[in-house]
Order: structure tokens, then sequence, then C-alpha cells
């Protein structure tokens, strides 16, 4: 077939076709982990296993840090959630560049090693099955087999051929140099397209565009310096909420985002509170106990009465989680404060609950 423009154009037609009804998250991760063994590696030929890899390290965020949904019946996520059941010593946040080198270097043990191998059973092949119409409404058992016999036509230029005897895919030339030419709009279209059917999954959770890969760098710089300050004038007479300790006896300041970072994705100050490390570093990304609610939401009162005498600018958090204006929100008794923060953070806690976060967390070393 010659190679046109009009050809080209309908690439872009071709893979959104694939993405239509799409019931599973494999095709999204399966092609957006070729993109980018394309942009890594610049060559055309792929084994399955390193493609595998590179999918479990791209949904490890959304299904183990993010507790996101991928379907009911997705089995990638299934997998990604073996792994961490499997492998103790990996941890929710751990690093993509760390997670994809001990896969690499574990791919030959048994649990990886059969992960990988279920993966790539049926994922090649159900992607470029759209470009084969004569395996429509065959058993699902023999259309790998289709795939194979008919994948040399020269009639159809498919993104890539399967070598069974290697464990590869080859990607056509044509699809190739479009793909490289085109990488980026080709990565947000995807990425896109992922987004839409993660959104679709998880109804009732926000900032899910965020929440597709690793966490941004948080900045707490300014809320560290509130919360200094506060401690410094005030913090003989507000304890600690897991500690039960006046905070003016921290030794080892960090601030903690009272509901998990990777639920609530952002860093208000509502959210916000401060906390030994020790005690930052064994909650994690868990849910605390209901017990620590008054204590937090009483310390967030009398901070905000605080900060409203230094710059009432860094009150605007609170004024858009209770659309009130300044003065409602500092008239607001400590009765009404503590309400209105408590109904907040349960509804969030009840949606946390239900992706299944670690709840009922409570601070072993408490007084």
């Amino acid at each position: 077939m010659i190679y046109t423009k009009t050809n080209k154009l309908n690439f872009e037609n071709e893979i959104i076709k694939v993405f239509q009804n799409t019931t599973n998250s494999y095709k999204f991760y399966w092609w957006y982990s070729i993109l980018q063994l394309v942009k890594k590696k610049e060559n055309k030929t792929f084994k399955f296993d390193e493609i595998a890899i590179q999918m479990i390290v791209f949904a490890w965020y959304p299904v183990n840090y993010y507790k996101l949904s991928l379907g009911k019946q997705d089995q990638l996520a299934k997998y990604v959630k073996e792994l961490k059941t499997h492998f103790i010593e990996l941890n929710d946040d751990i690093k993509e560049e760390e997670l994809f080198l001990f896969l690499k270097e574990n791919k030959d043990v048994f649990k990886v090693k059969d992960i990988i191998s279920k993966l790539v059973k049926y994922v090649p092949y159900r992607f470029i099955r759209p470009w084969f119409n004569e395996s429509i409404g065959l058993e699902d058992a023999y259309v790998n087999g289709l795939i194979i016999s008919l994948q040399s036509n020269q009639s159809k230029i498919i993104p890539y051929t399967i070598d069974i005897l290697n464990n590869e895919i080859n990607l056509n030339s044509i699809w190739f140099d479009w793909i490289y030419s085109n990488i980026k709009i080709i990565e947000s279209f995807t990425l896109f397209e992922l987004f839409k059917y993660v959104e679709k999954n998880n109804p009732y959770v926000t900032n899910i565009s965020l929440k597709l890969f690793k966490p941004r760098l948080r900045k707490l710089s300014e809320s560290t310096k509130l919360w200094k300050n506060f401690i410094e004038i005030k913090g003989n007479s507000n304890n600690s909420v897991f500690e039960n300790k006046p905070l003016l006896s921290i030794q080892k300041l960090a601030i903690d985002h009272y509901l998990p970072w990777s639920l609530v994705t952002h860093d208000k100050l509502w959210n916000l509170h401060p906390i030994e490390q020790e005690a930052n570093s064994s909650k994690s990304n868990k849910i605390a106990d209901t017990k620590y609610l008054g204590v937090f939401t009483n310390l967030q009162f009398n901070f905000i009465h605080h900060v409203s005498a230094i710059n009432s600018k860094h009150l605007e958090d609170y004024f858009t989680l209770f659309s009130t204006s300044k003065s409602e929100l500092l008239n607001l008794s400590n009765q009404k404060f503590i309400e209105l923060l408590t109904t907040k953070i349960s509804v969030e806690t009840e949606l946390a609950k239900n992706m299944g976060y670690f709840t009922n967390w409570s601070y072993l070393n408490q007084d």
C-alpha cells in the first residue's frame, strides 16, 4: 500500500477505534507503555516482558497509592495488587524507576513471571484485533492464532506484528515514523482517553488527572512558616493531634495531611497540622481513627484565629471550603466550626473507606 497523508490521518482514527467501548484498562497501558519505550529506545522491537513491566509501573500509583478502581473485572489492577501483597517490601509510593528495576531484576521469580505471562497471553493480540475483521464473532480461544496467521497480510498496515518465537512485537516502520514524529500529541490523546476511562470507574473521586502518575512535589514551605509561628506563640496551650503533647515540645517537626494527600491531592491549610516526623512516617497515607477528629478540628479553630491576625489571605482555603466570607468564618463559634469541618472530613473518610484505604489508624507511641 502506498503511504500517503491520508493514511497518516487514518492512523489517528484507527487508534481512536481501539479505545472505543473499552471495558478494561490494559489497552491504554499497553499502548502508553509502547509509546514510552519508543521514546526511550528509539527502536521498533520490544520484548513482551519489558512492555508488561512498564504497564505494571504505570498502573502502580493509580491502583496502590491512590486506590483508584480500574473496573470491577480489570485484570491489570488485580495483578498490581497481587504484587504489592506478595512483595511487602514494595511501598505504595515506591519510585517508578526503582519499581521498574525491581521487576526487571525479578522477572524470573515465579510470582512476577506468572503475572507477566498472564498479561501478555492476550493483551498483545487484543490490542490489534480491531484490524482483523475476520475475528468478529470468533471464540476467544481462536483469536490469537487467527491474528498470527493473518498479520503478514500486506494489505493491512497494522501497528505491529507479533513474534511468538521471541516473545516480542515489531512495530511497523510507517507506524513507528508516525509515532516518533507525533509522540507528544499521541501521548496526550492516550492519557486523555485513560483519564475518561478511570473517571468513569471512579465517579466520586476528585482530581483524577493528578492520580494517574506519581504525585508531584508538595509545596509546604508557606504552611510550615505559619505553623511554626503558631507553635512559637501558642505552642504550650495547644497539643499535637496524635501524640497528645504540647506543640512546643515537638522535636522533629513535620507537617501532616490529616486526610492523606493521596486522597485529596492538595495542600490546603484546613487539612494540615504539625506533627513529629516519627508519627508522620507511621501514619503515611492511612486514615486516622475518628477519636482524633475532635482534637484536630479544635486545633484548626485556634489556628485560623491566629492566622487571621497575620494575613487574612491565608484563610482563602477556608472561605472556599465553607463557602463563606472572612467575617462569617471568624464569627463561627467553636462548636459550629468543628461541626462543619468534621462533616467535610467525614464525607472524605467514607469515600476513602470505600476505596480501600487503611482506616482507624492510631499512633502507638501516644502518651
